[in-house]
This record gives C-alpha cells, structure tokens and sequence, in this order.
C-alpha cells in the first residue's frame, strides 16, 4: 500500500454530534442524552436520544454547549435531560445496554438502532450521510435496505464518496476507537 493508499485508512474520527454537527474526536468527548417525562397514566416516556460532545464544544452556543438546556426542556416540556458518557455505549457492555434499551420499548426503537449501528458497525458513521446520496444518484441499491449496510457496500459508498469529496479526513476512525476501548474492557 503506498503512503497516499494509507491516508484513506484515516478518516473521520469518532462520531458526527448530532447537535453542532462538529466530530467528537474520542471516546472521552462524546455523550448520549435523551428527554424522559411520564405520560397520563405514569408511564415513563424517552425521546431525543442524540450522540453529542460531552462539554462545551468550539462555538456551540449557549453555556450547555451540545447538550440540551435542562431547564428549558423541563420548563417548555415538563422533561427531564438524562444521560450516560459515550463510554458505555462501547464495547459488548455497550451493546448489551443498547438492546436493553430496545427490549424496554421507552425509547423510539429507530432511535436506539440508530444509535447502535454509528457506534458499533465500523464505517457506519463515516457512510450514514452519504448513503441516502448514493442511492438517489442511482451508484448502488443497498441489500439489506436503507438504513442497513454491508461492509463491501460502505465501502463503495465510501470510495464513491472520495471520488466526490464528500468524506471529511480529519482523524482515525470511530471504529478504531470503539476497538480500543472493546480491548481495554477485556
């Protein structure tokens, strides 16, 4: 592999945040937040889970950076802001969490797959915004369906996408990263 071949094996590190839209660059630096409130009946209801940085990130407004306003949210929406570090959605603890969170049905079930597939399924992160594209510009018909993509299909996609200049190449991937912390869980 020659030294420019190498550089594509360096792309985007960690994780888009879903609210300024900048990369979280470790695993440190990320957080996974979400609204809850209970409903009529007492039943407790989840919603807005988002990957986000965990502080104040470059020029995020605000004095909560990212992270949503805990006491907007409880004054416009009666909600409270929970949450948990990046950590430990990582690694097969991680993923244990995430599927419990599917099995207790509070959460919308896209939201927790979503989130399950960018911090688990290697360049998932790094293709998830270039898919939709791809698939409208006719360069592929994913198998599995939208939303659901092969490693050989990510792959393309992310090749299609260099070609296009779409791919951000600021740092190691997620994916690494997610490795690292499964081996320091070992």
């Amino acid at each position: 592999m020659s030294g420019a071949d190498s550089s594509d094996e360096r792309e985007v590190v960690g994780w888009r945040c879903s609210s300024c839209g900048q990369i979280i660059t470790s695993i440190e630096d990320g957080w996974v937040e979400w609204l809850a409130w209970e409903d009529d009946q007492g039943k407790t209801i989840l919603r807005g889970l988002r990957l986000i940085h965990r502080q104040v990130a470059g020029d995020a407004g605000g004095e909560h950076g990212c992270r949503y306003d805990p006491h907007e949210e409880f004054q416009n929406n009666v909600s409270i802001v929970e949450g948990l570090a990046l950590e430990r959605f990582v690694g097969p603890d991680g993923l244990m969490l995430l599927l419990s969170f599917v099995e207790a049905e509070e959460f919308p079930k896209e939201d927790v797959l979503e989130l399950a597939k960018r911090v688990h399924v290697p360049r998932y992160e790094l293709t998830r915004e270039l898919f939709p594209e791809a698939i409208s510009c006719n360069f592929c018909s994913p198998f599995l369906g939208a939303g659901y993509y092969l490693q050989s299909e990510m792959e393309e996609v992310l090749a299609w996408g260099r070609r296009q200049k779409k791919v951000a190449r600021a740092c190691p991937r997620g994916d690494d990263m997610n490795q690292r912390a499964r081996r320091n869980a070992e």
